[in-house]
């Protein structure tokens, strides 16, 4: 079977790189750095799911309808591909919404214990290694994306109370991720607001906007066990947006475990809303 490659190795080891591409800025991400890197990139896209501008950033591209999993392995043999990445989320709830799933993705859902996300990626990077396809760590081009220990909003540190309410949230969080409910959960006055589920990270941030009426502490989380081939968490601009959406407060991400996208603009708009970034 095949097995994770890691650094320094694994990027020698790639003539051409497969990409699974999801939602968002991910892909693209991951496109931008892999040519830099100089390592060609054929991309996998999903309909209504993938950015179509990510074509601008790959070699090739290929769209597949969701649940077409036997052509995107032919695919790959094709092409003559042996390393992919995942990047980009697919949403979870499309095991109850879609119809399509050919042969080979009814073969492999049924043979799931549970419906987990673990449980699903991990049978995915499983099929592929059967078939000689390597799955790659999904931070292994975005080394520069993982934020360091300590304050990033010099502008505005952490209150007292936020201070409190992330020693009190974080090993929750982590409980919570080890279980593979969600990465995220949401604490105001040392009480758990919302807990992610499958809606994602931005809708239960603003649940918990309704719910807590503001100040809220976001605390987003890797898993005790991370595979780091797959659903890495991910904070971005649009994390800040969704706080600032929820009425301000703090978010605390994981040093060297979290995806963090757009720091730039992301630490500017939190300074604009007043609201704190800490890597814990």
């Amino acid at each position: 079977m095949a097995s994770p490659l890691h650094p320094p190795d694994a990027l020698r080891q790639i003539p051409r790189l497969g990409l699974m591409a999801g939602e968002g800025r991910f892909p693209i991400l991951v496109a931008q750095a892999a040519t830099q890197n100089a390592i060609p990139v054929t991309a996998f896209a999903i309909e209504g799911v993938t950015p179509p501008e990510l074509a601008g950033f790959v070699e090739q591209m290929h769209w597949l309808k969701l649940g077409q999993f036997s052509r995107f392995i032919d695919q790959l043999h094709a092409d003559d591909i042996r390393h992919v990445v995942m990047a980009g989320r697919v949403a979870h709830n499309n095991l109850w919404r879609y119809r399509g799933f050919d042969v080979r993705s009814l073969r492999v859902l049924k043979n799931m214990v549970n419906r987990k996300a673990d449980t699903l990626l991990g049978a995915v990077v499983e099929e592929l290694a059967r078939e000689n396809v390597t799955v790659i760590d999904s931070s292994l081009l975005l080394t520069e994306c993982l934020p360091k220990k300590g304050l990033l909003t010099p502008q505005r540190p952490l209150t007292e109370r936020e201070e409190k309410d992330i020693e009190f949230g974080l090993p929750l969080a982590r409980q919570i991720a080890g279980l593979d409910i969600g990465q995220t959960i949401v604490v105001k006055d040392l009480a758990v607001v919302a807990v992610e589920s499958l809606e994602g990270t931005d809708e239960t941030i603003r649940r918990a906007g309704r719910i807590a009426d503001g100040d809220i502490v976001v605390i987003k989380v890797s898993k005790p066990q991370q595979d780091r081939r797959f659903d890495l968490p991910v904070v971005g601009p649009e994390t800040i947006r969704s706080i600032r959406e929820a009425g301000g407060g703090a978010l605390a991400v994981m040093a060297g475990e979290a995806l963090f996208f757009d720091q730039t603009e992301a630490i500017a708009l939190a300074h604009e809303s007043n609201i704190a970034i800490v890597a814990v």
